[in-house]
């Protein structure tokens, strides 16, 4: 009887370990490693990262008819970007014919907050821990913006150090993106 029993465990942890490995060789794990599995689960992308000779990376995306509605430029340098990093990629992505007539600029001096537990622990009147609000420096909210008759270009940040910039087109096929946060 006893020997039954530690036949019973030995077969139990042996199909425990035979059955995992078997399902992860079944392809089950690789059916997302390829582009066309993806977008068969998820459907096209809603936009693309490409890496400019700057440095800078450029996520954008497009609208259902190919033109680039959005651009969003970071680095991943912790110095930011500089005026001629940014200047040799805005030329390219949205050259000034293509911006059409400026309108106007805006200064964005905004301090942006984000909500933490109080360090404190305590309780707000409802019972639960009290939230403050505190500085975000990393929220993307001082800068300045130039709107043109067919762009807006939003950069992030102080003069020659920016954290982001945003290139957004005023096309119509763009409506459909205005959804999407930017």
């Amino acid at each position: 009887m006893r020997c039954f029993h530690l036949f019973g465990i030995f077969a139990f942890v042996a199909l425990l370990v035979v059955v995992p490995s078997r399902s992860s060789q079944s392809g089950t794990d690789a059916a997302i490693q390829n582009r066309d599995t993806v977008q068969r689960l998820y459907g096209r992308p809603v936009s693309e990262v490409y890496r400019t000779p700057q440095g800078l990376n450029v996520t954008a995306s497009f609208a259902s008819t190919g033109h680039l509605c959005r651009a969003h430029i970071r680095s991943d340098d912790t110095s930011g970007i500089t005026d001629a990093q940014l200047n040799a990629v805005l030329e390219a992505l949205a050259p000034k014919s293509v911006r059409g007539k400026y309108k106007m600029g805006t200064f964005l001096n905004i301090t942006c907050l984000k909500a933490r537990k109080g360090e404190n622990s305590t309780l707000d009147s409802g019972g639960k821990p009290a939230v403050e609000a505190t500085v975000d420096p990393c929220a993307e909210c001082s800068g300045v913006s130039e709107d043109y008759e067919h762009t807006n270009i939003t950069r992030y940040g102080n003069a020659n150090e920016y954290s982001s910039v945003w290139v957004i087109f005023h096309m119509p096929e763009c409506k459909e993106l205005d959804g999407a946060r930017h």
